[in-house]
């Protein structure tokens, strides 16, 4: 018994064999398919592992100490810069795993997007997650037989399932949508008066912030705009702040303001040297007769500008000879609604009817203000393309302004608190869904600075004045300040010689 052989167990060497070929090839597997599924988050594990095994665990412990040491400095030192290189790549991954992912499932079926079939409940799968410091986008492939006003539906679930302040549906492409989750809200503090810069693009005006952060821009060029609100709602910040945005192409003469102020000048007149043209309601027996005028000369502009680019081009380009003329109208229902005159409240609706139809293609722009947004107080309104929708005084009212079906995709200008003047909701057409935004807050100092930087430039001869658009249309000259009048006129008598 002694001298026997031990005769060795080949097939359990075999077994254990091939146990740890399986084990090791499908952790490969895994490896590679984290790598792949979670590349930010599963790279800086396998890169750790190997750092362990080439190093050792105290070596490769002390190297990703100094890393996070690193970072945590870079992101103190200069956080956009992290942010913008390190910070969005490692944010949107984590918040995927962590805050949709997790619950996700859950979610889906208790809200009513989940579907059963012969195997297992089906639920809409997440493509992509982006996550900034404000909000979370995700895109969301939809099953069968589902549409975009089911999620919009289940909006005020899925915001409370996931810990945001709202949700918001945005159509993506066929099947698919993206769920905008509003995480914190850069609208709560006073946005103060952007920076003028001198390259002006009348396309993309910027006068405020968006929700997620990023400069609120508007057309003017090609367009017309109706800006809506109760009393107190922020009407004046988005009219100076776009006074303000256009500041430099008003000064050098590309864009000429015509301005209608119902109320006797309270709301626009401090700005009143950067108009080419300014009306209010006189004292005598006709006195919104001069604002019937102002608007039928803005007619005349249009349609000897149709004649001229008919067959030429199809988008009036502005110049200094041809500025883009914007009709800028505080409180359009005065004209529109209020007026008792029947003859020039006829006048005054054939005109902004007609350069609301005509106007945009030449460079006639409409800008104006509603307070009462009730149908038969501005007939016009689907007529403009961008309308903004600030605090309002029932749901009802919502869909008046912004056009059937905006509270539902999320405008809820009736629930936009006293305490925000400026806040409201934006919505152009072409475009589905509303975007929250906020304007600018440009105080008098401001409005001050604005008329002495940016009043129109005089003519060559040192004249401190600005004439209107169109040479054939008679219309009030508007006298520069002091301060700008005695700068300008000795620019103008250098030139001149």
């Amino acid at each position: 018994m002694n001298g026997a052989q031990v005769v060795p167990d080949v097939g359990g060497i075999v077994r254990a064999t091939v146990i740890v070929v399986v084990v090791v090839f499908f952790g490969w597997l895994l490896l590679a398919w984290a790598v792949f599924k979670r590349p930010i988050l599963a790279l800086p594990v396998a890169a750790f592992t190997g750092l362990v095994l080439l190093m050792g665990m105290h070596d490769a412990q002390g190297l990703a100490i100094y890393l996070a040491v690193g970072l945590l400095i870079w992101r103190r030192a200069h956080r956009s810069s992290f942010d913008r290189l390190i910070g969005r790549r490692l944010r949107g991954p984590w918040v995927r795993w962590w805050t949709y992912e997790r619950r996700w499932r859950n979610t889906m079926l208790l809200s009513g997007l989940g579907k059963g079939t012969r195997v297992r409940e089906a639920v809409p799968k997440i493509s992509k997650v982006t996550s900034t410091p404000w909000s979370d986008r995700v895109l969301v492939r939809m099953l069968l037989g589902q549409c975009t006003e089911n999620f919009e539906a289940a909006a005020p679930e899925l915001a409370h399932s996931f810990g945001a302040s709202s949700c918001r549906v945005r159509e993506d492409c066929p099947g698919r949508v993206w769920l905008e989750f509003t995480t914190a809200d850069p609208l709560v503090e006073t946005v103060q008066a952007l920076p003028v810069s001198e390259d002006v693009d009348l396309e993309a005006v910027p006068i405020g912030m968006r929700e997620d952060g990023e400069p609120w821009k508007v057309q003017v060029l090609g367009t017309h705009m109706l800006v809506a609100g109760s009393t107190g709602a922020g009407k004046g910040s988005v009219f100076q702040s776009l006074l303000r945005g256009l500041g430099p192409e008003i000064r050098d003469g590309r864009v000429a303001v015509w301005a209608i102020d119902p109320k006797g000048g309270m709301e626009l007149g401090p700005g009143r040297p950067l108009y080419a043209r300014f009306e209010v309601p006189t004292l005598d027996d006709a006195p919104y007769e001069q604002i019937a005028v102002l608007l039928e000369d803005a007619v005349k502009v249009m349609q000897r500008r149709a004649q001229g680019l008919a067959g030429v081009t199809r988008k009036h380009t502005p110049t200094v000879a041809e500025p883009l003329v914007v009709v800028l109208i505080d409180e359009i229902a005065n004209l529109t609604a209020y007026l008792t005159d029947r003859k020039v409240k006829e006048r005054i609706n054939q005109a902004l009817g007609l350069l609301l139809t005509q106007g945009r293609a030449v460079g006639v722009s409409v800008i104006a203000a509603l307070q009462d947004p009730r149908r038969e107080v501005l007939a016009l309104r689907n007529l403009f393309p961008t309308k903004v929708g600030l605090r309002l005084d029932g749901p009802v009212e919502v869909d008046m302004v912004l056009a059937d079906g905006a509270r539902e995709q999320g405008a809820r200008c009736d629930r936009i608190p006293t305490s925000m003047p400026g806040v409201g909701y934006v919505r152009i057409d072409g475009v589905r869904e509303p975007t929250r935004v906020r304007a600018g807050y440009v105080t008098d100092e401001d409005i001050a600075v604005m008329v002495v930087d940016y009043a129109p430039r005089p003519v060559l001869n040192g004249e401190a004045l600005f004439r209107a658009a169109e040479d054939d249309v008679a219309g009030e000259v508007v006298e520069l300040p002091t301060a700008r009048k005695d700068r300008l006129e000795g620019d103008g008598k250098r030139q001149a010689s």
